[in-house]
């Protein structure tokens, strides 16, 4: 028997508290950023970790996007990179069919390629992807597909394999075709997903060839004439038939975002047009942000997806501490608040109980309810503690056990392994093995058949081969397994 004990009512608030809880999920939200007035007929923002839309403006249009098409031979060359067909120092000849083409005013921008001599991959991707040279990217569609026509039909069979709405028709944009802002937001994103190095290019400001600089046609870059802070990246795109197109990326607390303006009206416009959307969508970063310190980190839509849900997510004010280890209280709290909004947590479990005697009363005799004993806390280290109410219902659910004979240590920071084994008391997960990591063998014994449950049902997962079974988690990685399981159980 506990020594300490707490009155009843105490312990009906403190459930009162815990629905009150749950059943609040909205706060007042400051007022949204005002839409950027942009002149570009089509533009789009998205945010590079989640693909979320933070702006659009007719982003579905197929417009002309000139050397913006110079991304997608750009990303090819680089499959060609990863597949060992090429390596930057591999020599690509230059026919004189070509290097006539790079002196002609039919395919800008002008970067006269010397007849004879080959150009190495890395010099002809700075040419391509900097001064945004046409007849570049026609010598290297040359020498991977055969032909231009080849080469674009592989550009088109990409697109499609990317979910992009586009009909290339030549490798490098100096002439009509078409596709739309959002697939070209699309692409960029791809790109630098699957080959970071390309920003390694595309942060160059400049470059010289054959003793001529040849500056960045992107002027968002630091040091040029609409700098913006943290572009570093990506292509512009300008013909008659286009006007002025710029897809371009940018970084700002760690988090990127990628813009896309096209048909914008001069070469001022494109850049301006395009600082305006970038503004707007690190500024709704930060307005769709459930608390202060997430704006511009990963777990953002996690910890987003469970402040609405109405999990309790035990915040700090308005800072969420994504970097503060989760501890025993709060990921019990998190998670089994999450599942209980989501309809799937656990009923209590029902005693048999053997049938009251019968007993015969006196004539007369009014009938009274026995007493209700005061009830003691579940574990003696929780009274008045933030989250007894959750831990409460979650030990009347036999979802958790204590740390002793009648101790939670509710602020002691929770092992990967501990928060495995609530997540398997608390969901009906398939009798599957997932393990096989190289640190199988600190996993504790009473943990074993949970870690292989929740491994192999995708919800941890290792770091190297790596499970780290007694590592702690951070409240950020806690939301994001929290999520996992949600979208186990719809």
């Amino acid at each position: 028997m506990y020594q300490r004990k707490v009155p009843l009512f105490a312990r009906l608030t403190a459930l009162t508290l815990l629905f009150a809880l749950l059943l609040t999920s909205t706060v007042l939200a400051a007022e949204p950023p005002k839409k950027p007035s942009i002149t570009a007929d089509s533009a789009i923002v998205i945010d590079y970790d989640t693909g979320e839309v933070l702006y659009e403006k007719d982003a579905d249009t197929m417009r002309v996007p000139a050397s913006m098409t110079k991304v997608m031979t750009a990303y090819i060359i680089f499959e060609e990179l990863e597949a060992g067909n090429l390596t930057l120092d591999t020599m690509v000849p230059v026919s004189k069919t070509n290097a006539d083409r790079s002196r002609s005013s039919s395919y800008p921008a002008i970067v006269p390629l010397p007849y004879g001599q080959s150009q190495s991959v890395d010099t002809l991707l700075k040419l391509i992807l900097i001064p945004s040279a046409s007849a570049s990217c026609i010598v290297m569609a040359d020498y991977i597909s055969g032909s231009e026509e080849a080469f674009v039909q592989r550009m088109n069979e990409t697109a499609k394999r990317l979910g992009m709405t586009a009909e290339y028709k030549n490798c490098h944009g100096a002439h009509v075709h078409y596709l739309t802002a959002r697939s070209q937001a699309i692409l960029v994103r791809e790109f630098i997903n699957r080959f970071p190095q390309v920003l390694e290019y595309t942060s160059m400001t400049g470059v010289t060839f054959n003793g001529k600089y040849y500056p960045n046609t992107n002027k968002l870059l630091p040091g040029l004439d609409y700098a913006y802070d943290g572009v570093d990246g990506f292509k512009t795109g300008t013909i008659t038939a286009a006007g002025y197109c710029l897809s371009a990326t940018a970084v700002k607390n760690g988090r990127r975002i990628i813009s896309v303006v096209m048909h914008s009206d001069n070469d001022k416009t494109r850049h301006t047009d395009s600082a305006a959307i970038l503004d707007y969508g690190f500024a709704m970063l930060e307005y769709q942000s459930p608390y202060a310190d997430v704006a511009y980190h990963w777990c953002r839509e996690d910890v987003a997806a469970l402040k609405e849900l109405g999990a309790e997510l035990h915040p700090d004010g308005e800072s969420f501490r994504p970097e503060d280890n989760v501890t025993r209280a709060e990921f019990a709290a998190m998670l089994c608040t999450a599942l209980e909004q989501s309809g799937v947590l656990p009923e209590v479990p029902v005693e048999e109980t053997a049938p009251p005697a019968e007993t015969t009363e006196p004539e007369g005799a009014e009938e009274t309810a026995p007493a209700e004993e005061p009830q003691a806390p579940t574990f003696a280290d929780i009274e008045g503690h933030w989250a007894q109410a959750y831990i409460e219902k979650a030990a009347e659910l036999e979802l958790i056990s204590g740390t002793g004979d009648d101790t939670f240590s509710p602020d002691r920071s929770i092992t990967r392994q501990e928060m495995m084994v609530l997540i398997d008391r608390c969901v009906d997960l398939p009798d599957e093995n997932g393990l096989g990591f190289s640190d199988d063998s600190q996993i504790a014994f009473w943990a074993l058949e949970a870690a292989a449950r929740t491994a192999a049902a995708g919800l941890f997962q290792g770091d190297n081969n790596k499970l780290m079974p007694t590592d702690t988690a951070s409240r950020a990685e806690a939301a994001a397994v929290i999520n996992r399981v949600l979208a186990l159980t719809a």
